[in-house]
């Protein structure tokens, strides 16, 4: 079994991934970790410099979450993918081929309680795995 977790760093993000793990764990699951960091939009050095902090957090992020899956007893990989998240997480699922897609929903306040963030509503709708949206 594979499944593929969205992974942004966030506290969110963290609790939806422990909580896949807990209900995956039986089936001693390969994970298949994924974070997106979106290219900067203009070309200025104050930009790419931002973009470079941001992708290395990013990255250190992912590092820590695919260590707390190995201390977990599971096999992972990690992927760090540069553009839109939508579909730079839906490209790595076709090409992966994830039983599972898991995506923490964002957001917190009323309106953000009754409707998905932009990308767990994007791979819901475009997925061909079936997508599992964490709440809190």
């Amino acid at each position: 079994m594979k499944i593929m977790i969205c992974h942004d760093g966030s506290k969110r993000a963290q609790d939806a991934l422990e909580r896949a793990v807990k209900l995956f764990k039986p089936q001693k699951p390969e994970v298949i970790l994924i974070t997106v960091v979106e290219e900067p939009l203009d070309a200025t050095s104050h930009d790419e410099e931002s973009f470079e902090n941001w992708r290395d957090r990013r990255d250190a992020d992912l590092k820590n979450a695919a260590k707390w899956v190995v201390q977990h007893g599971l096999d992972v990989d990690a992927i760090l993918a540069v553009g839109d998240p939508r579909k730079m997480i839906l490209e790595a699922a076709e090409n992966k081929n994830p039983d599972v897609l898991v995506v923490g929903r964002r957001g917190g306040g009323l309106i953000d309680n009754m409707v998905l963030g932009s990308v767990s509503a994007y791979l819901v709708r475009h997925a061909t795995c079936p997508v599992l949206v964490m709440h809190d």
